[in-house]
């Protein structure tokens, strides 16, 4: 009989900084699999306690209008392992949103921050 893996998102964490990522690149989420992000915001937004996802935004002649356009969905994939290669990756762009949520493997799930 398999257990499953049961970690706390810190522990998930520090797998990843074991692993060679920089900590300033990790972000943590509870979501299992997918999360939206504020291109203007530079945050996750509208899941538990995060910032609304509709945002004011301001046309520049002074009208103000409500809307999810600075929002893009961020699927979180699952890893096995994290090469070398994925770690440069990671470390050199602008950085990942991890989650715990692995369903007892002992995978790496997290998705890429867009630029």
């Amino acid at each position: 009989m398999n257990k499953e893996i049961e970690e706390t998102i810190q522990e998930t964490i520090t797998r990843f900084i074991n692993k060679g990522v920089y900590q300033t690149k990790i972000i943590p989420t509870e979501s299992p699999s997918v999360v939206i992000w504020s291109k203007t915001r530079k945050c996750l937004v509208g899941g538990k306690d995060q910032p609304n996802s509709l945002e004011v935004i301001d046309d520049g002649n002074g009208n103000l209008r409500v809307a999810y356009d600075n929002n893009i969905f961020i699927s979180l994939q699952n890893r096995s392992e994290l090469s070398e290669s994925d770690v440069k990756e990671i470390n050199q762009s602008e950085g990942i949103i991890v989650t715990n949520a692995t369903y007892g493997k002992p995978y790496f799930r997290f998705g890429f921050i867009p630029n």
